[in-house]
C-alpha cells in the first residue's frame, strides 16, 4: 500500500506489545487488553450442547446487560413513548407466549437442544430467550414496511435510522490470501461496543469455528469462520417479504459454520432452512479463493459467485425506509458508492492489505475521517484471513473500524483446539494517530451524545457534550447541525440559528442546504421572529432542488408556527444529523 507510511507500520508494531492476553481460568472468559478496549474469548469444547450450557454459565454474569437487554429496553421505551397500552400489552403477550410457541416449532431439533442449555447455562427463562431468538428477524420485518401504519403512526423511536446494519467485503491478496472484512451497525452503543465476544467452538463432530458476537447473544448477526477456510457474515437483506412460518435467523449459519467446506455446501444448507425475512450471506473459501454473495428470502435462494475480483454487500434500510427519508436515501448512496470504490480500485498486490481493508471500513481510503464518514453506531468489526486461520477483531468503542484490530489464531501454535491471541503479529490500526487526534476526539464525544440521547438525556447537558465536538472540529457541518437541533429541543433558538447558520457555510450539495435552510427557519420562529421563518419556508418549500419530505414541512411551517410544543417532541436522528 503506496500511501502508508512507515511511521504508520512502525506504530502499528509498537502496538503489538500493548495487547496483553489473559488465558481463561475455569468458568470465565479469555481476554485480550489494549489501551482502547478489550476483546474476550472463550473456548468451548465437547458436544454442541453441553458446550452451549458451559457458554451461558460463562455469560450469565453480563448477559442481561447485553444487546438483548438494549433491545427490550428499547421496545419498551417507544412503547411507552406511543402512549398505547394495548400495543405494549399486545407486545408482551407475543413475546412471552406466542412465539415461544411458535419457535419451539419451528426451529430445527439440535438448535433448540442448543438453546435451551445456553439458557439453562445462563440461569435465564427458557420461554424468555426462546423469544430472543426473533429479534433481528421480527425487527428486519417491521421494518421493511411490514408494519409501517404501526411504526410511524404510534411508535415514535428516538432514532429513525435502522437498528441494524452491516457491511462487508471480501477481496484477495498476494500476501495473506481472501480477506473477509465485516462491520456490524446497531443502535445500543455502549452495550455492543463494550467488549467484543469471540466464541470458539471445539465440537465433537464437525469442524471448530469461531463467532464473532457481543455481550448477551449465542449469535447476533452470525459472523464466523471455521477451520475448513469458510467464512461468513449476515446482512440484512433487500426483500420485504416475511414468513411467520419460516425459520428464524441463527440455526442455518452455525449448521454452515460447523459443516461446510465450500460455497455450495453451505447454500445447501440455507435451501434447508427457509428464513422468516429476506438475509444476505457474505461468504469465502481459503482454498480455492472464491467468495459468493447469496441472498435467501422465504421464496427463493439468489447466489452470485465470484472468483477472481471479489464482492462488496451493504445491508441496511429496507426500499420503504429510503423513500421515507431522503436522509437515509442519501447516506446509503454515500456508503454504497464508498464500498464500490474501494472494491474497483483494489489490487492483490497491496503491500498492507490488511490496514487498507480496516480504512474501507472507517469510511475514508485516503485521509483520516472526520464527522461525515464516521459510522457512530459501528459497535463490531472483524476482518477474517482463512488461509492462515487467523481472525482480526476490533476493540474498543464504536466506530470500531477505526480502532484496533487485534490478532486471534482459531487454534494453538502446536494445533490444539484453543483459540488464543497470535502474538506473531502485531494489532492493526487504520490511522494509528486518529484516536488522539481532534477529530477522533470529536468522533468520542459525537458518539457518547448519541449514546446520552438514547438514554434520555436533558437537552441541555446533551448540548454541552456536542458543544466539545464543535469546538474540535468546527469546520464540520455535521456536529452544527446536531448541536442545533439539540439547542432547539432545548428552547434554545437563538443558539440553534447561529449553528444552522455555520452549518450552512460548510454545505454543497442543494436538498442538504434547503433542509438546513428549514432547520434555520424553525429557530427563527422559536425566537418569535414569524416574518423572516416564513419568508424561509416560502424559499424552502419552492425549491425545485429541495426532497419532497422537505418541500412538505416547509409549507406545514408556513400555516403552522413552529413552537416550544413542537420543538421538545422533535425526533433527532444523530446517525444522519437530521429531523426529518
Amino acid at each position: 500500500m503506496g500511501s502508508t507510511s512507515s511511521d504508520e507500520a512502525q506504530a502499528s508494531a509498537s502496538a503489538g506489545s500493548q495487547a496483553v492476553y489473559y488465558p481463561e481460568r475455569a468458568g470465565g472468559l479469555g481476554r485480550v487488553t489494549t489501551p482502547v478496549g478489550d476483546v474476550h474469548v472463550a473456548n468451548i469444547n465437547g458436544p454442541l450442547t453441553s458446550a452451549s450450557r458451559d457458554l451461558g454459565r460463562r455469560l450469565a454474569p453480563e448477559l442481561r446487560e447485553g444487546a438483548y437487554r438494549a433491545f427490550d429496553d428499547y421496545v419498551q421505551r417507544i412503547s411507552a413513548e406511543s402512549g398505547s397500552r394495548m400495543i405494549a400489552a399486545a407486545g408482551r403477550v407475543v413475546g412471552g407466549a406466542v412465539l415461544p410457541r411458535l419457535l419451539r416449532q419451528q426451529l430445527p431439533t439440535a438448535y433448540l437442544q442448543m438453546l435451551t442449555a445456553f439458557a439453562e447455562g445462563a440461569g435465564l427463562d427458557v420461554e424468555e430467550a426462546l423469544a430472543t431468538q426473533q429479534i433481528w428477524d421480527q425487527w428486519a420485518w417491521a421494518r421493511a414496511g411490514n408494519v409501517r401504519g404501526l411504526v410511524e403512526g404510534r411508535l415514535k423511536a428516538r432514532t429513525h435510522s435502522p437498528l441494524l446494519a452491516s457491511s462487508a467485503v471480501v477481496v484477495p491478496s498476494e500476501e495473506r490470501g481472501i480477506l473477509h472484512a465485516f462491520s456490524f451497525e446497531n443502535a445500543a452503543v455502549e452495550r455492543w461496543d463494550r467488549a467484543a465476544r469471540v466464541v470458539v467452538m471445539h465440537p465433537d463432530q464437525g469442524f471448530s469455528y469461531a463467532l464473532v458476537t457481543s455481550l448477551g447473544f449465542l449469535t447476533g448477526l452470525p459472523a464466523g469462520m471455521n477451520a475448513a477456510g469458510l467464512t461468513l457474515s449476515t446482512h440484512p437483506g433487500p426483500a420485504s417479504l416475511g414468513d411467520r412460518a419460516g425459520v428464524p435467523l441463527g440455526p442455518a449459519a452455525l449448521q454452515v459454520l460447523n459443516e461446510a467446506r465450500t460455497i455450495e455446501e453451505a447454500v445447501a444448507i440455507f435451501r434447508q432452512h427457509p428464513p422468516m425475512t429476506s438475509w444476505t450471506y457474505m461468504l469465502s473459501e481459503a482454498a480455492s479463493g472464491r467468495s459468493a454473495r447469496v441472498e435467501v428470502s422465504p421464496l427463493r435462494v439468489g447466489v452470485e459467485v465470484e472468483a477472481t475480483r471479489g464482492l462488496v454487500v451493504r445491508g441496511g434500510p429496507s426500499i420503504a425506509e429510503l423513500k421515507r427519508s431522503p436522509a437515509l436515501a442519501r447516506e446509503e448512496a454515500r456508503r454504497d458508492a464508498h464500498l464500490g470504490s474501494l472494491l474497483a480500485s483494489w489490487r492483490s498486490d497491496r503491500a498492507l492489505p490488511l490496514v487498507e481493508l480496516a480504512r474501507g471500513l472507517g469510511g475514508d481510503n485516503e485521509a483520516a475521517p472526520g464527522a461525515d464518514p464516521i459510522r457512530i453506531a459501528e459497535v463490531m468489526s472483524v476482518i477474517f484471513e482463512p488461509a492462515a486461520g487467523r481472525l482480526w477483531v476490533a476493540a474498543g468503542r464504536a466506530p470500531t473500524s477505526l480502532r484496533w484490530f487485534v490478532p486471534l489464531r482459531l487454534r494453538g501454535a502446536h494445533g490444539e483446539a484453543r483459540a488464543e491471541l497470535d502474538a506473531r503479529e502485531a494489532p492493526v490500526q487504520a490511522w494509528p494517530t486518529w484516536q488522539e487526534s481532534a477529530r477522533g476526539r470529536a468522533a468520542d464525544y459525537y458518539r457518547n451524545a448519541y449514546r446520552l440521547y438514547l438514554e434520555g438525556e436533558d437537552p441541555q447537558r446533551l448540548l454541552i457534550t456536542l458543544e466539545y465536538a464543535v469546538a474540535l472540529e468546527p469546520t464540520s457541518a455535521r456536529y452544527h447541525v446536531l448541536a442545533g437541533l439539540v439547542a432547539l429541543s432545548a428552547l434554545r433558538g437563538r443558539r440553534a440559528e447561529g449553528a444552522f447558520r455555520r452549518a450552512l457555510d460548510a454545505i454543497d450539495e442543494a436538498g442538504r442546504r434547503a433542509e438546513v435552510g428549514l432547520y434555520l427557519g424553525w429557530a427563527l420562529d422559536l425566537q418569535g421572529r414569524r416574518k423572516a421563518a416564513r419568508e424561509l419556508y416560502a424559499r424552502v418549500s419552492e425549491d425545485a432542488q429541495a426532497h419532497g419530505v422537505t418541500r412538505r414541512a416547509a409549507a406545514a411551517a408556513r400555516r403552522r408556527r413552529f413552537g416550544n410544543r413542537e420543538a421538545q417532541r422533535l425526533h433527532i436522528d444523530f446517525m444522519l444529523a437530521s429531523a426529518l
